[in-house]
Protein backbone atom coordinates (compact mmCIF):
# COMPACT_ATOMS: atom_id res chain seq x y z
CA UNK A 1 0.00 0.00 0.00
CA UNK A 2 0.56 3.43 -0.79
CA UNK A 3 0.97 5.22 2.16
CA UNK A 4 2.42 8.46 0.58
CA UNK A 5 -0.22 11.53 1.34
CA UNK A 6 -1.99 13.05 -1.89
CA UNK A 7 0.02 16.06 -3.26
CA UNK A 8 -0.45 18.55 -6.44
CA UNK A 9 2.06 19.68 -8.18
CA UNK A 10 2.13 23.52 -9.05
CA UNK A 11 4.02 25.25 -11.81
CA UNK A 12 4.43 28.73 -11.72
CA UNK A 13 5.80 31.25 -14.11
CA UNK A 14 7.92 33.76 -12.48
CA UNK A 15 9.24 37.18 -13.28
CA UNK A 16 11.87 39.11 -11.88
CA UNK A 17 14.80 42.16 -12.22
CA UNK A 18 18.04 39.87 -11.18
CA UNK A 19 20.20 42.91 -10.60
CA UNK A 20 19.93 42.83 -6.67
CA UNK A 21 20.56 38.80 -6.64
CA UNK A 22 22.82 36.30 -6.83
CA UNK A 23 20.75 34.37 -9.52
CA UNK A 24 18.35 31.71 -9.25
CA UNK A 25 19.48 28.96 -7.40
CA UNK A 26 19.97 28.31 -3.64
CA UNK A 27 23.48 29.02 -2.36
CA UNK A 28 24.96 27.45 0.93
CA UNK A 29 25.94 30.90 2.05
CA UNK A 30 23.82 33.51 2.80
CA UNK A 31 23.39 34.84 -0.11
CA UNK A 32 19.72 36.44 -1.60
CA UNK A 33 18.62 34.16 -4.08
CA UNK A 34 15.64 34.11 -6.59
CA UNK A 35 14.74 30.41 -5.68
CA UNK A 36 15.23 31.23 -1.95
CA UNK A 37 12.96 34.04 -1.96
CA UNK A 38 10.66 31.82 -4.02
CA UNK A 39 10.50 29.41 -1.33
CA UNK A 40 10.24 30.97 1.98
CA UNK A 41 7.11 32.64 0.29
CA UNK A 42 5.43 29.02 -0.79
CA UNK A 43 6.31 27.89 2.64
CA UNK A 44 4.30 30.95 4.46
CA UNK A 45 1.73 30.60 2.04
CA UNK A 46 1.38 26.89 2.09
CA UNK A 47 2.29 26.19 5.84
CA UNK A 48 4.94 23.30 4.93
CA UNK A 49 8.25 22.76 3.66
CA UNK A 50 8.60 23.57 -0.23
CA UNK A 51 11.34 22.91 -2.84
CA UNK A 52 10.98 24.79 -5.52
CA UNK A 53 12.64 23.07 -9.10
CA UNK A 54 13.59 25.88 -11.53
CA UNK A 55 13.51 25.52 -15.11
CA UNK A 56 17.18 27.06 -15.33
CA UNK A 57 19.88 28.62 -13.52
CA UNK A 58 20.15 31.96 -14.50
CA UNK A 59 23.21 33.69 -13.11
CA UNK A 60 23.75 36.93 -10.94
CA UNK A 61 22.05 40.11 -12.67
CA UNK A 62 20.32 37.93 -15.28
CA UNK A 63 16.32 38.91 -15.80
CA UNK A 64 13.25 36.54 -16.63
CA UNK A 65 10.29 37.37 -18.08
CA UNK A 66 9.19 33.73 -17.86
CA UNK A 67 10.98 31.56 -15.68
CA UNK A 68 9.29 28.48 -14.75
CA UNK A 69 9.33 26.82 -11.52
CA UNK A 70 7.02 23.84 -9.83
CA UNK A 71 6.77 22.52 -6.39
CA UNK A 72 4.65 19.97 -4.60
CA UNK A 73 2.05 20.86 -2.53
CA UNK A 74 -0.32 18.21 0.58
CA UNK A 75 -2.26 21.69 1.24
CA UNK A 76 -5.10 21.60 -1.07
CA UNK A 77 -6.94 24.24 0.66
CA UNK A 78 -5.14 27.08 -0.90
CA UNK A 79 -6.74 27.79 -4.74
CA UNK A 80 -4.20 28.86 -7.39
CA UNK A 81 -5.69 31.96 -7.37
CA UNK A 82 -5.32 32.68 -3.87
CA UNK A 83 -1.70 31.27 -3.65
CA UNK A 84 -0.63 33.74 -6.69
CA UNK A 85 -2.11 36.77 -4.52
CA UNK A 86 -0.25 35.85 -1.30
CA UNK A 87 2.71 35.04 -2.29
CA UNK A 88 2.80 38.20 -4.59
CA UNK A 89 1.92 40.53 -1.48
CA UNK A 90 4.74 38.89 0.19
CA UNK A 91 7.21 38.72 -2.92
CA UNK A 92 9.77 42.18 -2.94
CA UNK A 93 8.84 44.44 -5.92
CA UNK A 94 11.11 42.60 -7.92
CA UNK A 95 9.91 39.37 -8.45
CA UNK A 96 6.21 38.43 -9.73
CA UNK A 97 4.47 35.46 -9.89
CA UNK A 98 2.40 35.56 -13.18
CA UNK A 99 0.39 32.45 -13.31
CA UNK A 100 -0.02 29.11 -11.16
CA UNK A 101 -1.36 26.24 -12.66
CA UNK A 102 -1.67 22.59 -11.29
CA UNK A 103 0.36 20.01 -13.96
CA UNK A 104 0.32 16.04 -14.14
CA UNK A 105 2.39 14.74 -11.07
CA UNK A 106 5.25 14.01 -13.87
CA UNK A 107 6.48 17.72 -14.34
CA UNK A 108 9.33 18.79 -13.77
CA UNK A 109 10.28 22.42 -14.48
CA UNK A 110 13.74 21.34 -15.84
CA UNK A 111 13.20 17.87 -16.76
CA UNK A 112 10.66 18.64 -18.92
CA UNK A 113 11.77 21.38 -20.82
CA UNK A 114 12.45 21.13 -24.51
CA UNK A 115 13.69 24.54 -24.92
CA UNK A 116 14.27 27.94 -23.80
CA UNK A 117 13.80 31.47 -25.38
CA UNK A 118 16.62 34.19 -24.10
CA UNK A 119 17.10 37.98 -25.28
CA UNK A 120 19.84 40.40 -24.94
CA UNK A 121 19.73 43.71 -24.93
CA UNK A 122 22.68 46.17 -25.75
CA UNK A 123 22.16 50.07 -25.93
CA UNK A 124 24.83 51.27 -28.29
CA UNK A 125 25.63 54.60 -27.67
CA UNK A 126 27.96 57.02 -25.87
CA UNK A 127 24.60 58.26 -23.58
CA UNK A 128 24.46 56.21 -20.53
CA UNK A 129 20.85 54.98 -20.62
CA UNK A 130 20.35 55.92 -17.03
CA UNK A 131 16.78 54.84 -16.57
CA UNK A 132 17.85 51.48 -18.07
CA UNK A 133 20.31 50.68 -15.70
CA UNK A 134 20.94 47.07 -14.94
CA UNK A 135 18.60 45.85 -17.57
CA UNK A 136 20.51 46.12 -20.89
CA UNK A 137 23.93 46.45 -21.57
CA UNK A 138 25.37 50.28 -22.25
CA UNK A 139 28.34 49.55 -24.93
CA UNK A 140 29.53 52.92 -25.27
CA UNK A 141 30.06 52.96 -29.62
CA UNK A 142 27.65 52.66 -32.28
CA UNK A 143 27.49 48.73 -34.07
CA UNK A 144 26.29 47.71 -37.25
CA UNK A 145 23.08 45.59 -36.85
CA UNK A 146 22.64 44.24 -39.92
CA UNK A 147 26.67 42.90 -39.61
CA UNK A 148 25.42 40.99 -36.47
CA UNK A 149 22.20 39.42 -37.89
CA UNK A 150 24.68 37.64 -40.59
CA UNK A 151 26.49 36.01 -38.28
CA UNK A 152 23.50 35.17 -35.55
CA UNK A 153 21.94 33.34 -39.04
CA UNK A 154 25.00 31.60 -39.04
CA UNK A 155 24.25 29.93 -35.52
CA UNK A 156 20.95 28.38 -36.68
CA UNK A 157 20.59 24.75 -36.83
CA UNK A 158 22.60 21.66 -35.05
CA UNK A 159 26.09 22.46 -34.10
CA UNK A 160 28.35 21.72 -31.63
CA UNK A 161 28.91 24.92 -29.36
CA UNK A 162 31.64 24.19 -27.28
CA UNK A 163 33.74 26.91 -28.54
CA UNK A 164 30.42 29.12 -27.14
CA UNK A 165 30.81 27.69 -23.54
CA UNK A 166 32.56 29.17 -20.79
CA UNK A 167 36.07 27.91 -20.96
CA UNK A 168 35.57 25.39 -17.62
CA UNK A 169 31.83 23.57 -19.37
CA UNK A 170 32.30 20.25 -17.53
CA UNK A 171 29.21 18.46 -20.00
CA UNK A 172 31.03 16.01 -22.81
CA UNK A 173 28.31 16.54 -25.04
CA UNK A 174 28.27 20.01 -26.57
CA UNK A 175 25.95 19.76 -29.33
CA UNK A 176 22.95 22.42 -29.28
CA UNK A 177 20.01 23.17 -31.93
CA UNK A 178 19.08 26.98 -32.09
CA UNK A 179 15.95 27.57 -33.93
CA UNK A 180 15.81 30.84 -33.85
CA UNK A 181 18.77 33.78 -33.66
CA UNK A 182 17.29 37.14 -34.56
CA UNK A 183 19.24 40.69 -34.26
CA UNK A 184 16.61 43.92 -34.30
CA UNK A 185 17.20 47.54 -33.89
CA UNK A 186 14.30 48.84 -31.51
CA UNK A 187 14.40 52.08 -29.78
CA UNK A 188 17.53 52.46 -30.11
CA UNK A 189 18.28 49.61 -28.64
CA UNK A 190 19.79 46.21 -30.68
CA UNK A 191 17.90 43.09 -29.30
CA UNK A 192 19.30 39.53 -29.52
CA UNK A 193 16.44 36.81 -29.65
CA UNK A 194 17.70 33.07 -29.55
CA UNK A 195 15.47 29.95 -29.04
CA UNK A 196 17.11 26.92 -28.69
CA UNK A 197 16.39 23.22 -27.73
CA UNK A 198 19.21 23.97 -24.70
CA UNK A 199 22.13 26.00 -23.84
CA UNK A 200 25.16 25.37 -22.17
CA UNK A 201 26.82 27.66 -19.05
CA UNK A 202 27.49 31.49 -20.61
CA UNK A 203 25.93 30.07 -24.02
CA UNK A 204 24.07 33.07 -25.08
CA UNK A 205 26.19 36.11 -23.64
CA UNK A 206 29.78 34.60 -24.90
CA UNK A 207 27.07 34.39 -28.55
CA UNK A 208 26.30 38.18 -27.99
CA UNK A 209 30.17 38.76 -27.10
CA UNK A 210 31.14 37.26 -30.46
CA UNK A 211 28.01 39.78 -32.19
CA UNK A 212 28.78 42.68 -30.62
CA UNK A 213 32.83 41.96 -31.96
CA UNK A 214 31.10 41.21 -35.47
CA UNK A 215 29.27 44.53 -35.12
CA UNK A 216 31.82 46.92 -34.35
CA UNK A 217 33.94 45.24 -37.10
CA UNK A 218 36.45 43.93 -35.40
CA UNK A 219 35.29 40.53 -37.07
CA UNK A 220 33.61 39.70 -40.41
CA UNK A 221 30.01 37.42 -39.70
CA UNK A 222 32.12 34.50 -40.80
CA UNK A 223 34.07 34.50 -37.65
CA UNK A 224 30.97 32.51 -36.39
CA UNK A 225 31.61 29.56 -38.56
CA UNK A 226 35.31 29.53 -37.72
CA UNK A 227 34.30 29.01 -33.86
CA UNK A 228 32.02 26.97 -34.68
CA UNK A 229 34.29 24.35 -36.83
CA UNK A 230 37.71 24.97 -33.96
CA UNK A 231 35.07 24.91 -31.01
CA UNK A 232 37.79 26.79 -29.26
CA UNK A 233 36.91 29.23 -26.66
CA UNK A 234 39.64 31.48 -27.79
CA UNK A 235 37.97 32.20 -31.05
CA UNK A 236 35.09 33.75 -29.77
CA UNK A 237 34.11 37.35 -27.95
CA UNK A 238 34.15 38.23 -24.73
CA UNK A 239 31.34 37.35 -22.00
CA UNK A 240 28.40 39.90 -22.60
CA UNK A 241 27.60 41.21 -18.97
CA UNK A 242 24.85 39.78 -17.44
CA UNK A 243 22.78 43.53 -17.55
CA UNK A 244 21.07 42.67 -21.17
CA UNK A 245 20.30 39.02 -20.57
CA UNK A 246 16.72 37.91 -19.50
CA UNK A 247 15.15 34.68 -20.11
CA UNK A 248 12.03 35.24 -22.14
CA UNK A 249 10.28 31.59 -22.42
CA UNK A 250 10.22 28.16 -21.37
CA UNK A 251 8.86 25.17 -24.04
CA UNK A 252 7.14 22.40 -23.10
CA UNK A 253 5.22 19.76 -25.18
CA UNK A 254 1.50 20.40 -25.96
CA UNK A 255 -0.04 19.20 -24.01
CA UNK A 256 1.72 18.59 -20.65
Amino acid sequence: MNDQPARRNIKLVIAYNGAAYHGWQRQREPLDTIQQRIEQTAVTVMKHPVAVRGAGRTDAGVHAAGQVANFYSTNFSVPLFGLRRAMNSRLPNDIAVISAEHVPESFHASLSAIGKTYRYRIWPSPAKPVELAGQVYHYWRTLDAEAMRLGAVRLIGTHDFRGFATSGEQRENTVRTIFRCDVAEQGGQIVVTVQGDGFLYNMVRNIVGTLVEIGRGRWAPSRIDRVLATRDRRDAGPTAPPDGLSMICVHYPDPL
